[in-house]
């Protein structure tokens, strides 16, 4: 179970807290209930299914490719990453469209045996749709265009789209992408579960350690968060800087990036969120964070350590006089570090809150993105913005198409 403790924060569930953000809170609920992002987990018979059709397109196959951008790619990048192991099947994501990047990687995959698993709620994104079609094209380059077809596995909503027609068009493996769950909530529906199969992962586990937290955290405790931003905001308070001290919690922090600022900025509205990666960047921010603007709250993800990894030569320690890393393990540093970067912050009296994972695998990353899904709900309710919208990224999708409209009429 995760462990949350909040330090140098002004607990307010008091009277002031019934009569200020009761009703906020109320609204919370209401929205958490109809969430089909999160009521999706209850459905054991739709994973059971997943994981069966899944486990059939993976047959025959060597390798995986998973073709998508934003919340498309981020939330099952960031559950294949928690793997500390070697994996029967390897999944590689690509969600940039790097021409240079992309070709290269693209052509080492042998065709025959790769499965390629395109994924976009739409059914039209543009960088999905080039990613597909550069893989059709060097299909058709070798002659492999039927081969090629049936290794594709189509996540897309059931509606007339690009994608969805060419899907249907050649006869390739289609899954639903539920039309009532936005990309960057996605990562419990077949948008995420579906990699995490390929990569071996514990689908069960992973909804179980959801419905550990939708069913049993204190609502309470997932709109703090929320009400700690909407009081300190007034005064300067503008960004949120997340400290994972765990490289299986990488892309975790790549996906709650997406997932905080697209929800929540708005209007003008918001917080800022930085992802920083212990103990890397306490050689690169730190110094900013502890001295410069107090404009800043801190979450740091932290997780058991001690007595793991590699041990450290005592002979070669003790030669160079460097007695503190005798006897002890790569693991027993990141312990140390992470908690005395931790108690750092508490005694110059930064706001800070660290979220203990015990051991990072399916149920506690599960839990984890339950949590982080519901505190960024409850914070754009807080903030009077809508959660589920994007408004500003929608021009700059219609001028990209105007300029290669423009440039396709030169030709």
């Amino acid at each position: 179970m995760i462990k949350l403790n909040y330090h140098n924060t002004q607990d307010i569930k008091n009277s002031d807290f019934e009569n200020k953000y009761k009703l906020l809170d109320q609204k919370i609920d209401s929205v958490i209930k109809e969430l089909k992002a999160l009521n999706i987990v209850f459905d054991n018979n739709l994973l059971k299914e997943t994981i069966t059709k899944t486990k059939n397109f993976a047959k025959d196959k060597k390798t995986f490719v998973v073709l998508g951008t934003g919340g498309s790619n981020l939330g099952a990048r960031a559950l294949v990453n928690i793997l500390d192991k070697s994996f029967d099947k390897n999944v590689y994501f690509y969600d940039n469209i790097d021409p240079i990047n992309f070709e290269k990687s693209l052509r080492s995959f042998n065709i025959k045996d790769t499965g390629f698993v395109v994924i976009s709620k739409s059914g039209s994104t543009p960088e999905t749709l080039s990613q597909l079609g550069a893989v059709i094209q060097i299909a058709s380059e070798h002659n492999m265009l039927e081969d090629l077809y049936s290794n594709f596995l189509f996540i897309t909503e059931f509606k007339s789209s690009p994608l969805f027609n060419i899907a249907k068009k050649n006869q390739s493996m289609l899954l639903e992408h539920n039309k009532d769950i936005g990309g960057r909530y996605s990562v419990f529906s077949n948008v995420g579960i579906v990699p995490a199969i390929l990569a071996g992962l514990d689908t069960i586990e992973i909804h179980n350690g959801a419905k550990e937290i939708i069913n049993n955290y204190p609502h309470y405790e997932c709109s703090r968060l929320a009400r700690l931003f909407k009081d300190q905001v007034n005064t300067g308070f503008s960004s949120s800087i997340l400290m994972t001290y765990s490289d299986n919690l990488y892309f975790f922090g790549k996906w709650y990036l997406q997932l905080w600022a697209e929800s929540i900025g708005k209007d003008k509205k918001g917080i800022t969120p930085i992802h920083s990666v212990g103990t890397t960047d306490q050689h690169s921010q730190l110094q900013l964070y502890l001295q410069g603007p107090s404009d800043k709250f801190f979450s740091f993800i932290t997780t058991d350590h001690y007595n793991k990894g590699l041990k450290i030569n005592n002979d070669t320690m003790l030669d160079a006089g460097v007695e503190y890393l005798v006897n002890k393990k790569m693991g027993d540093l990141m312990e140390a570090e992470q908690q005395a970067t931790i108690q750092t912050f508490i005694n110059n009296g930064f706001k800070i809150r660290n979220i203990h994972l015990p051991k990072i695998n399916a149920f506690s990353i599960g839990s984890l993105m339950a949590l982080s899904i519901i505190e960024t709900i409850a914070a754009c309710i807080y903030f009077d913005v809508n959660p589920f919208d994007q408004p500003a990224v929608e021009e700059g999708k219609v001028l990209t198409k105007e300029y290669l409209l423009k440039q396709f009429n030169k030709t």
